[in-house]
């Protein structure tokens, strides 16, 4: 086992390519070089699971799929492709709390409820104001916001009652996704008409953060769940 916790040249250098590839997505405003970088991205990631990972979860790398599916929908900036990514996104959430829940051995679901309310509340406030969202559209988002409303609940509570080696990660991984979340509400419903760029590179690199952050999560659940 101490063998597997320690970097090695290979995981390093998958790694450093992760983070270049990530690097280039956020300088570049070339929508066909994001189209080449996320799949690149992913398939890094694919890699650098597959190498660490003992365990080797097909949820891994379903969750990632959908999450590329919902990333290059989210390239276009047609209004109408919206709705296409957010239900890509919906069954990324879906697969990615089953997950989080599985790794994480949760017991009593109460907690986690209780702290995603706070979470709902602020969201659905976000998204009462702009009048500019398609209703269908608007509809799955309405689902988007209870699903990371109740991802964000399931890892504060994970912090806040059982904090480990394995929920720093989980932590960073939540505050990521919820900077994102607001990031990308943000630029989506509020920024839209205007030509402000600055929004979309911080929600690019958010992004490289959670997909890492949440990699680490899970292969030190795994080396943790197998000591």
């Amino acid at each position: 086992m101490k063998v597997l916790n320690k970097e090695t040249t290979l995981e390093k250098s998958l790694i450093a390519l992760f983070f270049l590839m990530g690097f280039i997505e956020v300088v570049s405003d070339d929508s066909y070089i994001q189209y080449t970088i996320k799949p690149l991205q992913i398939m890094l990631l694919f890699a650098l699971y597959s190498y660490t990972s003992i365990r080797k979860n097909p949820l891994f790398f379903i969750n990632m799929i959908f999450l590329l599916i919902g990333r290059m929908l989210f390239v276009p900036k047609e209004k109408h492709m919206l709705f296409y990514a957010l239900i890509a996104v919906f069954f990324h959430r879906i697969i990615e709390i089953y997950y989080v829940i599985k790794l994480t051995k949760i017991k009593d679901y109460i907690p986690p409820l209780l702290a995603s309310i706070p979470f709902l509340i602020y969201f659905l406030y976000l998204v009462s104001i702009p009048d500019s969202v398609l209703i269908r559209s608007y509809l799955i988002l309405i689902v988007q916001i209870v699903l990371i409303s109740v991802l964000s609940g399931i890892i504060l509570s994970q912090y806040l009652l059982t904090f480990n080696r394995k929920d720093i990660w989980l932590f960073v991984y939540g505050i990521m996704s919820l900077m994102q979340t607001f990031v990308i509400f943000i630029e989506k419903f509020y920024l839209s008409d205007f030509k402000i760029t600055s929004l979309r590179p911080m929600a690019l690199f958010l992004n490289t953060i959670v997909c890492f952050s949440f990699y680490k999560f899970v292969i030190t659940t795994e080396r943790l769940n197998d000591d």
